[in-house]
């Protein structure tokens, strides 16, 4: 199997400017792939993933990860591998944007995020999630493995 993907499709996923790079139809199930362009002050909800295994790698920022309530700090080209059932959370805690790709194995957390995004154009400026938009994510997360948990130590805009 080969393919290039030359248009990846930019969404509003939750606030972050998410690009979908490889999909999981692309890669017949094996794995997915997204840059993340997320906002100061801008957070994941505190949740935990069934189905795959994730993996974070730091391309330009600082992101802060709560990892079943220990925080931890990653910075520009850092990798961290997150094991399917491990409760996490995502926060920039800078005052500036951080781009990170999140690659999950197997595939399926694209189809929450294409479920749960709205397309985004540019000049690429995703806005706060809204309160429907929450809910959207709420309503969706169980169909894709996904559980949402209560906030960690960390400060969440939970959904």
């Amino acid at each position: 199997m080969r393919f290039q993907n030359i248009k990846p499709v930019d969404l509003d996923f939750g606030g972050s400017h998410a690009r979908l790079l490889v999909s999981g139809v692309q890669s017949e199930g094996s794995y997915c792939m997204l840059e993340i362009s997320s906002p100061a002050g801008r957070a994941t909800p505190n949740h935990k993933h069934q189905n795959e295994d994730e993996t974070i790698h730091i391309l330009d920022g600082e992101l802060s990860v709560d990892i079943e309530g220990t925080l931890h700090t990653l910075r520009t080209g850092e990798t961290l591998l997150l094991q399917r059932g491990t409760a996490h959370q995502l926060i920039n805690r800078s005052d500036r944007t951080v781009r990170y790709l999140v690659i999950c194995a197997p595939a399926g957390f694209d189809q929450f995020v294409e479920t749960c995004a709205e397309p985004l154009y540019a000049p690429f400026e995703p806005a706060p999630p809204s309160v429907e938009l929450k809910e959207k994510m709420r309503a969706a997360a169980p169909r894709f493995g996904i559980t949402l948990l209560p906030p960690g130590t960390a400060n969440s805009s939970q959904p």
